[in-house]
């Protein structure tokens, strides 16, 4: 009986040893070196602050888009997005059809509060990004609430919220096309776009 009872012991304990490797993984220990301000190659200076994806540029947020936000620090055209290869900024994804934080989400975030809160010249633009399920209208609204979810949660980690910008995209520019639960789980998102805030 003892046999069996260090057999189980010693498998729970690999399981959580190999499901503790696998938590945010893709979440590097330190967030790279601050690089130089870079345009967005899909428009004009100032003018596309999106990434979608692996970190590749997107058309981005319109200076439209982007006036209505909290926490401007001057026009819109002011501030300018950080090149993604060096920092590394993570992708945080949310269940369907919920602005609520994943738990295992948060330590992406706690790692992103600190990095900035070293480097107070950047800003923060955060991309609220849904999958195709419901009426545009509706996924607009929510991919705003998932925006300003970690918005919140980032300011509660002492960030100031006049260092930080949101815009929803809604369904509008999915990380995946196409259809069925892997591919929506990936396009539940918030895409962070750290900016200089000149």
């Amino acid at each position: 009986m003892i046999g069996f009872r260090f057999v189980v012991c010693g498998a729970a304990a690999l399981m959580l040893t190999l499901a503790a490797g696998c938590i945010n993984n893709d979440v590097p220990d330190e967030l790279g070196p601050l690089p130089q301000a870079i345009d967005d190659p899909n428009g004009a200076a100032g003018s596309g602050y999106g990434l979608t994806g692996d970190a590749a540029w997107g058309a981005g947020a319109t200076d439209a888009s982007l006036a209505g936000s909290r926490g401007e620090a001057g026009a819109a055209g002011e501030w300018r997005p950080v090149s993604p290869d060096n920092l590394g900024f993570p992708i945080v994804y949310f269940d369907y059809d919920t602005d609520a934080l994943v738990p295992g989400e948060t330590a992406k975030l706690d790692k992103v509060a600190a990095y900035l809160a070293k480097e107070k010249e950047l800003g923060l633009i955060i991309e609220g990004h849904c999958d195709q399920r419901g009426t545009e209208e509706y996924n607009r609204a929510l991919g705003d609430r998932r925006a300003n979810s970690i918005r919140a949660y980032l300011v509660s980690c002492g960030l100031e919220d006049a260092r930080i910008r949101t815009v929803s995209y809604g369904e509008d520019r999915p990380a995946v096309q196409g259809s069925g639960e892997e591919v929506w789980r990936q396009n539940r998102r918030g895409v962070l776009v750290p900016a200089y805030m000149n």
